[in-house]
């Protein structure tokens, strides 16, 4: 991907966000927080839809930062400021490193869509 789409990625999933976090505190600050005012908040059409937005666009955020922070840091130049031994193998670093992230959003996602449906099966 080029350079300008990941940017707009992150800034848009961070405001997306901010968004969402926003509009929770509102209804936690403007109403009365009773258990049926809650799950009737949460059971909403759009406020199912807006959760699955959020947390879709929390792993978006969460994983072009974490790519940013492995190809910035796991090189062989950083890592050999370390020891020059092991920065023969910056690039097997990174690609665990990779896999270790993408298998923690994985699960994120698998368990926010089961908790989100958890009613509906």
């Amino acid at each position: 991907m080029k350079g300008s789409t990941i940017w707009y990625l992150q800034r848009t999933s961070a405001i997306i966000n901010l968004i969402y976090i926003v509009y929770v505190f509102y209804f936690i600050c403007s109403t009365e927080l009773t258990f049926e005012a809650w799950s009737n908040f949460f059971y909403s059409s759009i406020m199912i839809f807006l959760t699955l937005c959020f947390f879709a666009s929390v792993i978006i955020h969460s994983f072009i930062g974490l790519w940013t922070v492995g190809t910035d840091y796991l090189t062989r130049r950083t890592i050999g400021f370390l020891s020059y031994r092991i920065s023969k193998y910056a690039d097997t670093f990174r690609s665990i490193y990779t896999v270790v992230f993408s298998i923690f959003g994985l699960s994120y996602l698998i368990v926010s869509l089961t908790i989100i449906f958890n009613n509906f099966l």
